[in-house]
Parts: structure tokens; C-alpha cells; sequence
């Protein structure tokens, strides 16, 4: 299972909801400075001591709304009747131009999908639509609520692309969960100011093979993950505790902003949700990756993974699923501040396990930092996203402190930080 190496952090989040998430500081939210790197700049940087980092945080505060039936304050058995009402008040609040996207079907975590897809649509869209209402009927207030706060966090700036409002509430009269949604920029604009546009003329087909390659290398042939033992399915060992042996599903995103992958992201995850754990179309976890974001690790371990954690807590899937980071320049978190849910573990703690599990006991901090950080460093910036019920089962099987002495000792004495990062720069090259 490939999220095994950070069950006991996913695991954390289920237990023990929070509304709160750290995050490294961003006002640029929804975009981000492409650094452009030679192949020689990228093996240097990825072999590089040290491997750890402080992880600066800042947090987005989601409301956390009282109990209260789907429709808040106008429930009604009459609900064909109460919608069409609603959906007229909605019309009568539209400005010139602007349009209504009402959709009675979703709830969840296909609500969530629905609304990256939207906004990200819009982007693209620019000069067709500059501005829509999106109402959710079937969908939880306190989801859409949450996402438009999610949206104002890496909005705060005066380079925002969306502009995300509420509509709900009981002086509107509207009772069902609508969000008015605004352009305020485009990409274009964006990529006129950041160097120009990245040119990517790599095929999904590609990246996933990219990908598919590194969990063939470092998952399966150095087992690194004991429940991953081959490079299209995970789940393997968790039979007795009723987890079934599911299909990888790899995903390609060529976002290059945080709408389009926040969209492309939960879109997989929708499908997956839907397809069910087990069977021939059964899914058991989720590697997507999104290549634009590889050159800035710091965006897309901060910001980047705050808002997909936020994202997860708002559509209430705590008990669904969970997400991991993993990226080229993956560092180890210094145990000096707290990451954020899905990292790996911190040095003092990886340190701590060594010295306890470690039969020679030479490997210094910075082997250490090392032997965590190559764990997580994939071809291309990559969001895992394993079942929550699988999380919990591998978290009850765990034997934390000596696998990861052993994952570390496997990668930094018998191969090398240089010959993996010579490994990880040719998975890069693959075409």
C-alpha cells in the first residue's frame, strides 16, 4: 500500500478531525514562479545534503457550522416545490452575463469535485464566462462554505484569478448552498508574468510511466512499502484484516495552477470513491502526477497540500480517504515545526528509531534526513491518495521504528544518495 509510510499521520487526521491546517506561508495561492532547471541542476539539487527542513506554517480556518438538516432553514417535505422557489431566487440575483449552474445530483466528495471543476472551467473559459452561480441542493452548507474560504485563503492577493462568495443565507432568503463564483484574472496574464508558459509535450501515457517505474524501483524491488508488491496493484498482506488487493490508478495532471489540479485531483477521487476497493474495476489508492509544480517543492509541500488537506476535511472524507506528499525535492521534516498530514516523519523521530533498531548505528543525520527524504522522491510533483480503511488496517500491522531503519540502511548504504538520484533523474528521462 503505498501510503503505508505515512499511515500514522493520515491516521491522526481521521481520528482526530481538525479545522485548522498549517501551512507554509503563500500569498500567491493559486499561482506560483516557474524556476526553470537544467538536467545537471536537477541531479545536483536532488543529491544534495542536507534532506530535512523546517516547514514554516500559516493556517486556513474552516467554519465549522451548527447541526442542522441539509437545507438549513427552509427545509421542506415539499422539496421539488422548495427547489424550484429557490432556484428562482437564485435567478433573480444574477448580474449581467452571469449564468447558473444548479446540480441536484451531487453531495460529498462529488460536490467538492463539482466546484474545482467549475471554478477551474472558468479559468479557462475566460472569455466566454467571467462570472457563475453554482447551487448544490443535495450538497452539506458547511462543504460549500468551507470552499469558498478555502478559495478567499489562496485568493489573498492582489493576483488572485477567482473570487469565491456565499450566497446562503437567511437574510438572502436562499436557502440551499450556492457560491458565486468571479474571475478576476486569467492564466495567460499569469504566465505573461512568470517567464512564459512551461511547455510540457509529455503524454499521460508518460508521466504515468514514469511514475509506474519509480514504484516498481523503490516500492517494490527495494520494498520500501511491504503492502505494494507490484507496480499495478497494492494492498497485499491485508486479506485478514478485510482489505481487498486493489488496482493503482495513475493519474496525469498538467495544471499549472492550483484550481486545475485541485480539479484534476478530486475528479480521480470521485472515480475512485465510485469504483469501489475491490473487483476488476476496484481502485485501491491513487498516484497523480503534476509535473508543472516540480520545481518548487516548498509551494507544493506548503500551500499546495494545506488546501488538498483543507479541501478533504471540508467534504467530511476524513473517513474516506487520505493524501500524501511525495516530489522530486522531497525533504524530511527537522521535527522544528509541524508539517502538515501526509509527510513523512520527522528526523528526530526517524533518528530515534535507528538508534533503537540499528545494529551498527553509523549512519549520521544527515543519512538519516536522507534515507527519509528518498522514500518520497518521485519522477514529478505526485498527490497519493489511499482509502481510509486501508490506512487503518496497514496502521494496525505497522512495525514503525524497525521498517523505517531498515527502508533508510536499504536506500543510504546499499545504493546511495547519488546513485538514487541518477536513478530518479533517468525515471525523469523516460519517453
Amino acid at each position: 500500500m503505498i501510503t503505508f509510510l505515512a499511515a500514522v499521520l493520515i491516521f491522526s487526521l481521521q481520528t482526530n478531525p481538525v479545522l485548522s491546517l498549517w501551512v507554509q506561508n503563500c500569498k500567491n495561492g493559486a499561482r506560483f514562479n516557474r524556476i526553470r532547471m537544467t538536467k545537471d541542476d536537477f541531479v545536483s539539487k536532488t543529491s544534495e545534503c542536507p534532506f530535512s527542513k523546517a516547514f514554516p506554517r500559516y493556517k486556513i480556518d474552516l467554519s465549522r457550522l451548527k447541526e442542522h438538516s441539509k437545507h438549513s432553514w427552509f427545509s421542506s417535505p415539499f422539496q421539488v416545490i422548495s427547489n424550484s422557489v429557490q432556484r428562482s431566487k437564485l435567478e433573480g440575483m444574477l448580474t449581467q452575463g452571469e449564468e447558473i449552474h444548479w446540480d441536484s445530483e451531487v453531495e460529498g466528495v462529488s460536490a467538492m469535485s463539482l466546484l474545482w471543476h467549475r471554478s477551474s472551467q472558468m479559468i479557462s473559459n475566460a472569455r466566454v464566462l467571467s462570472s457563475e452561480i453554482v447551487a448544490l441542493p443535495e450538497a452539506n452548507l458547511q462543504l460549500v462554505q468551507n470552499w469558498v474560504e478555502i478559495v478567499q485563503w489562496m485568493s489573498d492577493g492582489d493576483d488572485s484569478l477567482l473570487r469565491a462568495s456565499l450566497l446562503t443565507s437567511e437574510s438572502s432568503g436562499v436557502s440551499v448552498p450556492a457560491v458565486r463564483i468571479e474571475l478576476l484574472g486569467t492564466l495567460e496574464d499569469d504566465l505573461e508574468d512568470n517567464l512564459g508558459p512551461t511547455t510540457n509535450t509529455d503524454s499521460a501515457d508518460v508521466l504515468n510511466a514514469r511514475t509506474r517505474a519509480w514504484v516498481k524501483r523503490i516500492l517494490v524491488e527495494q520494498g520500501i512499502c511491504p503492502f505494494t508488491k507490484s507496480a499495478t496493484k497494492s494492498g497485499h498482506g491485508l486479506s485478514d484484516v478485510g482489505v481487498p488487493v486493489g488496482t493503482i490508478a495513475y493519474h496525469a495532471s498538467f495544471a499549472e495552477d492550483a484550481f486545475h489540479l485541485f480539479a484534476d485531483t478530486w475528479k480521480a477521487i470521485d472515480e475512485m470513491i465510485k469504483a469501489g476497493p475491490s473487483g476488476k474495476t476496484g481502485v485501491s489508492s491513487i498516484l497523480l502526477a503534476a509535473p508543472a509544480f516540480d520545481d518548487d517543492f516548498d509551494f507544493w509541500a506548503g500551500p499546495i497540500f494545506a488546501m488538498l488537506e483543507a479541501s478533504v476535511v471540508a467534504a467530511q472524507a476524513q473517513e474516506q480517504i487520505g493524501v500524501v506528499c511525495f516530489h522530486p525535492q522531497y525533504a524530511t521534516p527537522d521535527g522544528k515545526s509541524w508539517p502538515g498530514f501526509g509527510h513523512m516523519h520527522s528526523l528526530p523521530r526517524l533518528q530515534k528509531w535507528y538508534l533503537e533498531h540499528s545494529d551498527s548505528k553509523d549512519l549520521t543525520t544527515d543519512d538519516i534526513a536522507a534515507g527519509g527524504a528518498w522514500q518520497r522522491r518521485t519522477p514529478h510533483a505526485t498527490i497519493n491518495v489511499l482509502r481510509a480503511d486501508q490506512l487503518e488496517a496497514a496502521e494496525s500491522k505497522r512495525m514503525s521504528g524497525s521498517m523505517y531503519t531498515e527502508n533508510i540502511e536499504k536506500l543510504i548504504r546499499s545504493i546511495g544518495s547519488s546513485k538514487l538520484a541518477d536513478d530518479l533523474e533517468q525515471e525523469r528521462q523516460l519517453v
